[in-house]
């Protein structure tokens, strides 16, 4: 699945990292970027989700299918 990268007070990256499923954590529901399928994630992703959304940019989630796919047009070039 796609990643979100964020950095903490300490520097180090944050891998966020969306579900297909609903669990504890990862309460809330965003869409692919590419295909719109349910993808689920925690608060902290939620709130980036929301800030990418609100500032004009592209969605940062994509689901697996998706991210496979760009990997591979990406790789092909």
């Amino acid at each position: 699945m796609s990643t979100l990268h964020t950095y903490t007070e300490t520097g180090k990256p944050l891998l966020i990292e969306p579900s297909s499923t609903m669990t504890d954590e990862q309460q809330h529901e965003v869409r692919c970027g590419m295909c719109a399928r349910e993808l689920y994630v925690d608060d902290e992703g939620y709130r980036l989700y929301m800030e990418a959304i609100d500032s004009g940019l592209d969605n940062p989630f994509r689901c697996e299918v998706c991210n496979e796919e760009y990997d591979d047009l990406v790789y092909e070039g």
